[in-house]
């Protein structure tokens, strides 16, 4: 892509400021490696965006839930202690990505071997826990639903060893 002089002062002028780049000098200036074939749909966003957190998810601070191979099972490589987390996957996965976490800093990207994910399906149903509590709405469908999956998957990926694989039944 050539671009005029007065094209580059002006993305010149825009990086200064620290403001964004409009999205047409975004996809000319670095555009995506696509394969052949690739599927479009309404709200599909880069995957070089999803990475740099432009989809406005941010990585959190990791809230422990349950520490597993305490007293009863010894300690894994490293002090390494199995954990559940709370909060949202996609942030979860946002923070193993960006590996800056100290409780899991260096210690999971690239070194899961194993992801299995059973989401829900865009059965446009409501899901309760066993007190009847809401638990879930699973109302997503078409494009934001493939969107959705697709921002999870995108991040699993990422942070998989060479050797891991992802599960979806």
């Amino acid at each position: 892509m050539i671009l005029n002089d007065v094209d580059k002062r002006y993305l010149m002028d825009l990086i200064q400021k620290g403001e964004p780049i409009p999205e047409d000098y975004k996809y000319l200036l670095f555009p995506a490696e696509q394969e052949e074939y690739e599927l479009t749909y309404a709200g599909k966003m880069r995957k070089e965006d999803i990475l740099s957190g432009e989809d406005g998810t941010l990585a959190v601070p990791l809230q422990v839930d349950r520490v597993f191979n305490g007293g009863k099972y010894p300690k894994l490589e490293g002090n390494w202690r199995n954990m559940m987390v709370f909060g949202d996957n996609l942030q979860f996965l946002k923070t193993i990505y960006e590996n800056k976490d100290p409780l899991i800093k260096n210690k999971v990207k690239g070194k899961v071997k194993l992801i299995y994910i059973d989401p829900p399906f865009a059965t446009q149903d409501e899901f309760q826990n066993k007190e009847s509590a809401k638990a879930y709405t699973d109302k997503k469908k078409g494009a934001e639903f493939l969107e959705f999956m697709r921002r999870r998957l995108i991040l699993a990926k990422e942070i998989l060893a060479e050797d891991g694989s992802i599960y979806v039944p």
